[in-house]
């Protein structure tokens, strides 16, 4: 793993930018260029600036620059039978600073928190060209914003991010994932009455007809509590799981990254525990026990909005080739969200410097009303 601390190069670029009040493209690893719209602006790569700033494995806690990959940062916490907890997707060419700009977790997502969860601290790049850092390296009470956590899922809109602090887990012990063929597809009863009771679970789906649970822990724990869920184990386990986060797996064949004659749209929407299945036409595939659903549909944006909204959730558009481009990509906000959002946004980037109309357009559109208002 290369050491690289880009830190002045990227502040000095930033500060040019405010200068000359010219918009960046905050690009790592570009695997995700897929989620959201392309922003109109200079690139700004923070793939040269990688390494490993700190990592102590019995302390478990990692501190790693941004553009630091995911395929070396997860090599380096296997030799330490380690791992990140929330399992990030990798995407092939992926970076930390990439999965935590997006707000990615993998299977384990509802069992072991998100990747929210596991920042402890950041150090970012503001709108005004300045260097700060949010939090540290160990687990503590805090009052007010926790101004680091507020990066993870902000699409870089919020900041240059230079390096975050995580806090790592080891490996399981054991791991044995159990496939169970449903009388319905898409059917989630059963897992609703798994995740009532205390078992190991790790990971949670169900793809068609079929079920799978994944139980992680010792394997005298894991053993019995294979008794009380049932099915049969199946076999390449780490394969099936790694498609699902990596959106690999055969049902998203036609769609991400793909010249498919099939045009339906894929959706990704998150919904609470429980919540019913959307009244929307298509193909599902349900993740996180039920809480994320990923949807290929031709339905309208607005339905799509709308069916998860009316169930407390949100919905983000993985296609954005495959609808309109005057099409919102993510669930649209409005009232004490969308105000609160402008607020955060307007205290980290008042001049929308960073990612312009990647993220929740309707807060750039907001600024560019004003300042045409102005002039």
């Amino acid at each position: 793993m290369q050491d690289q601390d880009q830190t002045e190069p990227l502040v000095e670029q930033v500060r040019h930018a405010l200068s000359t009040k010219t918009p960046v493209n905050i690009v790592g690893g570009n695997s995700k260029s897929f989620l959201g719209r392309p922003a109109q602006a200079t690139s700004l790569s923070i793939t040269g600036h990688t390494g490993v700033v700190s990592y102590e494995p019995t302390e478990l806690v990692v501190t790693v620059r941004a553009g630091t990959s995911m395929q070396s940062l997860n090599a380096l916490l296997k030799d330490n039978a380690q791992m990140l907890p929330f399992e990030p997707p990798v995407f092939n060419t992926g970076t930390i600073g990439g999965v935590l700009a997006c707000g990615l977790s993998g299977p384990a997502r509802p069992f072991a928190g998100s990747a929210r969860d596991y920042v402890l601290g950041m150090r970012v790049i503001n709108g005004q060209a300045q260097a700060l850092r949010f939090g540290g390296e160990v687990m503590k009470n805090v009052a007010g914003y926790d101004a680091a956590r507020l990066h993870v899922g902000a699409f870089g809109t919020l900041g240059v991010l230079l390096e975050t602090s995580m806090k790592v887990l080891p490996v399981p012990e054991y791991e044995l994932t159990l496939q169970h063929t449903l009388g319905n597809a898409n059917d989630s009863s059963g897992l609703i009455k798994l995740m009532r009771q205390s078992l190991p679970m790790s990971a949670a789906c169900i793809v068609g007809p079929t079920q799978y649970v994944r139980l992680s822990g010792s394997e005298s724990a894991v053993k019995a509590a294979a008794k009380t869920c049932g099915g049969e184990p199946l076999g390449k386990a780490a394969d099936f799981w790694q498609s699902i986060r990596e959106c690999s797996h055969p049902f998203f064949n036609d769609t991400i990254h793909s010249q498919s004659d099939d045009k339906r749209a894929l959706w990704r929407i998150s919904v609470p525990e429980f919540a019913p299945l959307l009244p929307v036409e298509g193909e599902w595939l349900l993740d996180w026990a039920g809480a994320q659903r990923y949807l290929k549909t031709d339905a309208p944006a607005d339905t799509i909005f709308a069916s998860a909204k009316q169930v407390g959730g949100h919905a983000t558009c993985y296609t954005p080739d495959r609808v309109s481009a005057d099409t919102a990509l993510f669930q649209p906000l409005d009232g004490v969200m969308q105000t609160l959002q402008k607020r955060v946004r307007d205290s980290f980037d008042a001049h929308r410097l960073f990612n312009p109309g990647r993220y929740h357009t309707e807060l750039d559109d907001e600024l560019n009303r004003a300042s045409a208002a102005e002039k």
